[in-house]
């Protein structure tokens, strides 16, 4: 399996409930296909460099995720289809990865993270 990573912008005018369920179908059809989601990152609303569908603004999600190419394949077909998503885009990060070392990594940073926050803490 590879590790990917899907950038995808969603029309800024939906209402919290439709963001919830188009991340929640994303996140689904990964999972369905036997791919395995380690961070959805939801970056809010933020200004298109240029208009996308008379849109100015869009709704930024991140997915991190592995899977085998035909599941990436099937992702964007259905974020192609999606009227309520603006544009998307996906990057491989890395080939042949275990599933398991990308969860002992991503809790490793987010370890290291707080830790250093909480330092910073401590010290003021």
């Amino acid at each position: 399996m590879n590790h990917y990573e899907t950038i995808y912008i969603a029309d800024p005018t939906l209402d919290d409930d439709s963001l919830k369920e188009i991340i929640d179908k994303f996140s689904d059809l990964i999972k369905k296909l036997k791919g395995f989601i380690v961070k959805v990152d939801e970056w809010g609303k933020r200004k298109l460099a240029y208009e996308v569908k008379r849109f100015d603004k869009g709704y930024y999600v991140v997915l991190d995720f592995y899977a085998l190419p035909e599941t990436v394949t099937e992702l964007e077909r259905n974020l192609k289809l999606d009227d309520q998503i603006l544009k998307y885009i996906t990057v491989k990060i890395d080939e042949n990865v275990d599933p398991k070392d990308l969860v002992s990594k991503e809790k490793e940073a987010e370890d290291t993270t707080e830790e250093s926050h909480n330092e910073h803490l401590e010290e003021k």
